[in-house]
């Protein structure tokens, strides 16, 4: 299902002329020079293709399919590194001397030839290399030869020409010897043009490509298209997964006999045509290059797209999993760009869909300004070893994607501050479950901790399926809670969401009616009732002593928020001894009493979702300190 999606996906791209995208035969590569060839076949310059940014980055181009070729010798097609363009490379001198020292100690010097040498690297040809470059010029003079044409015959002849011992003493090369010899690739420029834009030269490669795909005797139906074509015995790499390998990773791969069956080895176990295969890795490259259509969750890149070629689908979903932070700014203050008009305009609509989500109602093409039934997919996607892994992976139409993402908003919704932003991000709710910095620790080298790779997957799968969240994220939020002795309104959204499905699923006795937004003082509910009772003894303590280093938080609230008959008889009688010296002290008394009318007796233990409760309570309790209460207007007063 997901191949056959992402091959769905290229064909819509491929219609689409305003996106740049690879045609068969052809695959995007970063090129960081060109080789311009005089009609002699001489390299008269060199183009630094790359960006001007502090740390240059190249450019991005279409060129003959480059597939995976690991460590075999097996050149591009005009385009390629220094290895196989000049038959020259450069290694470490640990390298150098692992590979070659002892051939040297034997008086061996046709193994390798020392162009240059220092302390750190060394510029030489050795017989891979030279095997490379030779590799290089067979393919081209198998594609190419027979073809009249002003700009093959000067690149042939500047193959045919070039000696690898020669590359340091050209003047263009040493310009930028160390770049080239770091693994860039290389187009060639001839009579004004590149060479692999050369229409005559285009067709002889796509003949070539075509008969060398159909010439293997592998042919059989795909498992994908159902066509009977040839089968692709190894898959292009997929890159920008965060954590893969950086030259990419498969999706799809075979390296072990136990995986193969029938006698059938690599990638011929899972039939797919090259057709097929150049399809999905294409597409799927083409979204991991696109920020618009990826996001971070844990250690999950996750893409999103949709089978339409209009951009609303992707810009909406991308807001609902990840909206952006806005910060508060005046009115009549707004950047250039426009970016924060689109932004409010989102927002807006997002809070639109949201009442509609609210009150039950279906999600329409008004709404969301797009076909609700238009087909829509998640994939995320983690890094094992030189595979990727499949985290999760969603198929739906838009709207019920919305429709579900909108519930988990709604589920989340919790009284905040002014600050704090209006939704919470996937990436932000996973990272509530990782400890604060400590000002007073800058001194210390600080450990590095990371979201468990597994929660986000949890996560994702529970809000796109509308089911109730996973207890280890439950629990790690409780526990972060607790370790911290505070909690924010992410935490507080959380536990209050977590609980809140656990009540329509039936896990658990709380009424789903007493889980509120803000603080629910008619609630009869013990646990909540006794987190709002420790926030009142807390402020109490607070209103005698605000600089005390010393706080019953500090001491008592993870043993309070499970074990209350042991904690809060001696929570009460220290309490007395602040609200005497306190000037408000009648205040505190009023509440305290006010919350015990409704708790018969303390608890000797409180569970997961009791303790959740408590928490709830207790951070209800202190936003409501915080919050300016709301005047009674004189008409409904006199009434």
């Amino acid at each position: 299902m997901i191949i056959q999606a992402l091959c769905r996906y290229y064909d819509i791209l491929e219609r689409d002329e305003s996106v740049k995208i690879a045609r068969p035969g052809y695959s995007r590569a970063p090129v960081s020079f060109a080789l311009v060839l005089s009609d002699d076949g001489e390299m008269t310059h060199i183009v630094d293709l790359r960006s001007d940014d502090k740390k240059p980055r190249p450019q991005e181009m279409d060129v003959p399919l480059q597939p995976s070729r690991a460590n075999s010798i097996a050149p591009y097609f005009a385009c390629d590194n220094a290895k196989y363009v000049f038959g020259v490379e450069k290694l470490k001198i640990k390298e150098f001397e692992k590979k070659f020292a002892k051939n040297a100690a034997n008086g061996d010097s046709q193994d390798a030839l020392v162009l240059e040498k220092d302390d750190k690297e060394v510029v030489l040809i050795s017989q891979r290399s030279r095997d490379c470059f030779e590799a290089f010029k067979a393919l081209h003079h198998e594609v190419l030869d027979g073809l009249d044409d002003a700009g093959v015959r000067s690149f042939l002849k500047f193959l045919d020409g070039w000696d690898p011992a020669s590359f340091l003493g050209h003047p263009k090369v040493l310009r930028y010897k160390d770049e080239i010899l770091n693994g860039g690739s290389f187009v060639f420029e001839c009579g004004g043009g590149y060479l692999h834009r050369n229409g005559a030269i285009r067709r002889a490669w796509e003949g070539h490509f075509s008969n060398e795909n159909d010439g293997d005797g592998s042919a059989a139906q795909c498992l994908v298209s159902g066509d009977v074509e040839p089968i692709a015995r190894l898959h292009q790499k997929i890159k920008g997964v965060v954590g893969a390998q950086t030259a990419g990773a498969s999706l799809v791969s075979f390296n072990d006999r136990a995986f193969e069956s029938y006698g059938k080895d690599q990638s011929y176990n899972a039939p797919v045509g090259e057709t097929s295969m150049f399809k999905y890795t294409t597409a799927l490259n083409h979204l991991l290059a696109h920020q618009e259509n990826r996001m971070g969750i844990a250690d999950t890149t996750t893409v999103f797209w949709a089978e339409t070629q209009d951009r609303t689908c992707e810009d909406l979903a991308r807001f609902l999993m990840n909206p952006r932070e806005e910060e508060a700014v005046p009115e009549n203050d707004e950047p250039a760009d426009g970016a924060r008009v689109r932004d409010k305009k989102t927002r807006k609509l997002v809070g639109d869909i949201l009442k509609k989500v609210r009150s039950g109602q279906k999600i329409n093409q008004a709404d969301i300004h797009t076909d609700p039934e238009t087909n829509f997919y998640i994939l995320g996607l983690s890094p094992n070893n030189a595979r990727l892994a499949v985290r999760f992976w969603y198929m739906d139409s838009f709207g019920n994607f919305v429709d579900r993402v909108g519930r988990h908003h709604l589920d989340m919704e919790i009284i905040k501050g002014d600050f704090s932003p209006k939704y919470v991000s996937i990436s932000r709710l996973l990272k509530a479950t990782l400890p604060k910095g400590s000002k007073d620790q800058k001194s210390q080298p600080k450990t590095v901790q990371k979201v468990s790779p597994l929660l986000g997957g949890l996560v994702m799968n529970a809000i796109l399926k509308n089911q109730p969240y996973p207890v280890q994220m439950y629990g790690a939020v409780l526990n972060r809670v607790k370790v911290g002795r505070s909690i924010d309104a992410v935490q507080a959204g959380f536990i209050k969401a977590y609980l809140l499905r656990m009540c329509r699923a039936g896990g658990t006795k709380l009424q789903e009616d007493l889980i509120t937004v803000s603080l629910n003082e008619e609630s009869p509910d013990v646990p909540y009732r006794l987190g709002r009772l420790f926030a009142v003894l807390e402020k109490a303590q607070n209103d005698t002593n605000g600089e005390m280093k010393s706080t019953i938080n500090s001491k008592y609230f993870s043993s309070a928020s499970s074990t209350p008959a042991v904690v809060f008889p001696v929570l009460l009688k220290l309490a007395q001894h602040h609200i005497a010296k306190s000037e408000w002290g009648f205040k505190s008394n009023k509440s305290i009493e006010e919350i015990l009318s409704g708790v018969d007796g303390f608890p000797a233990y409180l569970n997961l979702e009791e303790q959740g409760m408590f928490m709830l309570g207790y951070y209800h309790q202190r936003k409501a300190f915080f919050q300016k209460k709301e005047e009674t207007p004189v008409e409904e007063a006199k009434s």
